[in-house]
């Protein structure tokens, strides 16, 4: 059977999985990195499956197009996901239940996903969304030109052709990026970083996923950052002062720190270290004051 052949597909590159018996509120959202094939995103489902057997999963997958794709055009097209997780947190009303619902990116392509969502979601919602949790996998980058450059190329098909035109079309997008932010425009990076830790599109839920629903959706919430010191697409200190922000709003903050994996490649290195955050994220373990405060191994 194809990888992820079970989920439904709402829109482009927007897809979801129902279990065969779904607890209402609870679902997981998966922003996958640029390119990411779906051998590689089916390792991280199928844990999920495992440690979440009730729960829906939305995948939202980043694509090489949102690279020449405006804000307007990446919004519109995010709209079938927004309204899966209105759908949810509908559902949790409906019962009076506290939402259970993780969010989990993956490089800055997944945290652009995430950004373009959270605006929208916002839009409709008028209030931030509660999650249990937030796991941030190689991001987010500050951004540089030369980084840019590096992960957009990388996510490009192999062959020489499509890396010699592309390698050409990248150094127009990202020069004529550069131009709009000397005329103004905030760096997209910054703007994602902001983004992800603004109260006003985020919050925790309440006692730690089990609170009334009128409660959810207050206050900081929890968040996981998943890096490595040899990542060549995303300086690992990028990922550590975004921890540090977070911290500094009041949320609960861990750090992971894998040794010796590349960019996105820490589940290969160590899939006990990386699934057992995956649990203590989606099952709201207290971080505790030990790991908020420093970098841990769980």
């Amino acid at each position: 059977m194809p990888p992820l052949s079970d989920f439904i597909p709402l829109g482009p590159r927007i897809s979801l999985y129902t279990p065969a018996n779904p607890t209402r509120g609870q679902l997981i959202i998966l922003c996958t990195w640029l390119g990411a094939a779906p051998k590689h995103i089916a390792k991280y489902t199928t844990v999920y499956n495992g440690i979440a057997p009730s729960a829906r999963i939305l995948l939202i997958e980043s694509g090489v197009p949102i690279l020449v794709s405006s804000y307007a055009r990446q919004r519109a097209a995010i709209v079938p996901a927004v309204l899966a997780v209105l759908d949810t947190l509908s559902e949790c009303a409906d019962n009076k239940l506290a939402p259970k619902i993780l969010l989990h990116m993956f490089s800055n392509g997944g945290t652009n996903t995430a950004t373009q969502f959270l605006f929208v979601l916002n839009q409709r919602l008028r209030a931030p969304l509660p999650l249990t949790g937030m796991l941030y996998d190689s991001c987010p980058a500050k951004g540089t030109y030369w980084k840019d450059h590096k992960a957009m190329v990388y996510s490009l098909p192999k062959d020489v052709v499509s890396r010699t035109l592309g390698n050409v079309v990248v150094h127009i997008i990202l020069l004529m990026l550069h131009t709009e932010m000397a005329c103004g425009l905030e760096n997209p990076s910054s703007l994602l970083r902001r983004t992800l830790l603004d109260e006003n599109k985020v919050a925790g839920t309440s006692e730690l996923g089990n609170g009334p629903e009128d409660d959810a959706g207050k206050g900081p919430g929890r968040a996981c950052y998943l890096y490595s010191k040899s990542d060549q697409m995303v300086d690992w200190t990028d990922v550590r002062d975004h921890a540090e922000e977070a911290k500094g709003k009041g949320w609960e903050v861990e750090e992971v720190l894998f040794e010796g994996s590349s960019h996105c490649g820490h589940f290969q290195k160590d899939e006990g270290l990386y699934v057992k955050a995956m649990e203590k994220m989606w099952q709201a373990d207290p971080v505790g004051q030990e790991a908020t405060k420093g970098v841990s191994k769980l």
